[in-house]
């Protein structure tokens, strides 16, 4: 239970650190107004990559300690799964013309998500050899 603590801590802290400089660079007088007609808010995007994170960590962390031969399997297919679940939530915004600033924040908030589950679950392998 204590490790689950800890990743859960670890991707909270990266959130807020992430979201942070995230609203500093939109605080910026061409950023603000191109963020201003988002069609979703940041805080929305933040918090639905910080429980999709969460949950993949968790079922990863879980999938280890019962059969370590699955991990990376199932935290790939966790992995896909939630790129379907991000794309069709986001699909609205996709379509739209002139949201390239808002496609572009979406893209880089969904890449640095995964590269932090991405050196967890490596953290997570590699303790097991």
């Amino acid at each position: 239970m204590k490790n689950n603590v800890l990743f859960f801590k670890q991707i909270f802290f990266f959130t807020l650190s992430l979201f942070a400089i995230n609203r500093l660079v939109f605080m910026l007088p061409v950023l603000k107004q191109a963020q201003e007609k988002f069609h979703f808010p940041i805080a929305f995007l933040f918090l639905l990559f910080f429980v999709l994170s969460s949950l993949i960590l968790f079922i990863v962390k879980k999938v280890s300690e019962k059969s370590f031969d699955n991990t990376g399997m199932v935290f790939m297919i966790a992995t896909f799964v939630k790129t379907g679940i991000v794309y069709f939530i986001v699909k609205p915004i996709i379509n739209l013309p002139n949201h390239q600033i808002e496609k572009t924040n979406c893209l880089i908030v969904f890449m640095c998500f995964l590269a932090i589950e991405t050196i967890i679950t490596i953290g997570i392998l590699n303790k097991k050899q």
